[in-house]
């Protein structure tokens, strides 16, 4: 008889998480999606007492902070959240024989490469959310723990406002809107990456001497926000009137310094799942006019 594995997802109501747990929602394990009123990451002595009741297999972690700007000045929430409450959820892997799958992301780098990032390249962020990210990545490896660390960058999706909605705002309201043509990444959306997620588990559940690891789980190609905010405008034909300007990134406003250039090298991806990995404009297609909706 197949075991029925106790899978947690946290943050289930975020982006990432409501993705993936769509995903989980089709397959047989025996699920636990965790919101902030169940399994508040600010409350530290709480974790170890819900996974004792709970004692599941498998975490798949989507809580985090990420809210770049306010991390500046909300450090210890941040820290707490993002790297202190993994340290609590690696240790409780360890000592319980559990497998944490954690995400993690771009901003773990500077961004001055200039070249697609793979998972051995130096990592050195920027600003707060990607030290506290960072940290979190290194309590894991450090707590011995099996793992997956997942990174990913530019995410999007049809149910909360992120960059595509953001733009289409400002096309409909403004003549002309500034847009940064120096920031490169792969543009991914939830799905592509939830759906990877459940063929990782996958994988890491029919191999139980897997090796822990990280993964850049990302798209193909890339493109800056600039060429990004141009493509969506040509999906709406009555506001094409709105000039789009390109600003580099030094002469664009911002609170916290952000990485230029964090395109990754996917190659371990593609090998360790034995698939061929789509261009991020191919589902960006497919998706856009549900975000237009």
């Amino acid at each position: 008889m197949e075991k029925k594995y106790k899978i947690l997802l946290t943050g289930s109501n975020g982006n990432l998480g409501y993705a993936i747990k769509n995903e989980l929602k089709k397959e047989t394990y025996n699920s636990k999606y965790s919101i902030k009123k169940d399994l508040n990451f600010n409350n530290l002595e709480l974790i170890e007492k819900y996974l004792n009741k709970l004692k599941p297999n498998f975490i798949i972690n989507t809580a985090a902070y990420t809210n770049v700007d306010n991390a500046e000045k909300n450090k210890k929430d941040c820290y707490k959240i993002n790297a202190l409450a993994i340290k609590k959820l690696a240790k409780w892997v360890k000592k319980n024989k559990s497998f944490l799958i954690h995400f993690s992301t771009d901003y773990v780098f500077n961004g001055r490469n200039n070249k697609p990032l793979n998972e051995k390249d130096k990592t050195n962020p920027i600003n707060y959310y990607g030290k506290s990210k960072l940290d979190g990545e290194k309590f894991i490896i450090s707590s011995k723990c099996k793992y997956f660390i997942l990174r990913v960058g530019w995410l999007y999706s049809e149910r909360r406002e992120n960059f595509p909605q953001k733009i289409v705002k400002k096309i409909v309201k403004e003549k002309e809107i500034y847009v940064t043509n120096d920031q490169f990444c792969a543009p991914n959306h939830v799905e592509f990456i939830s759906k990877t997620t459940i063929k990782i588990l996958k994988k890491i559940i029919t191999n139980s001497k897997i090796k822990s690891r990280i993964l850049h789980v990302s798209t193909k190609g890339h493109t800056s926000y600039y060429d990004w905010a141009k493509k969506i405008q040509k999906k709406l034909q009555k506001t094409n009137k709105c000039k789009i300007i390109p600003i580099s990134y030094k002469k664009f406003k911002t609170k916290t310094k952000r990485p230029l250039y964090t395109i990754f090298n996917t190659n371990s991806l593609e090998k360790f799942l034995g698939i061929s990995i789509p261009n991020w404009e191919i589902i960006f297609h497919k998706k856009i006019n549900n975000i237009l909706k």
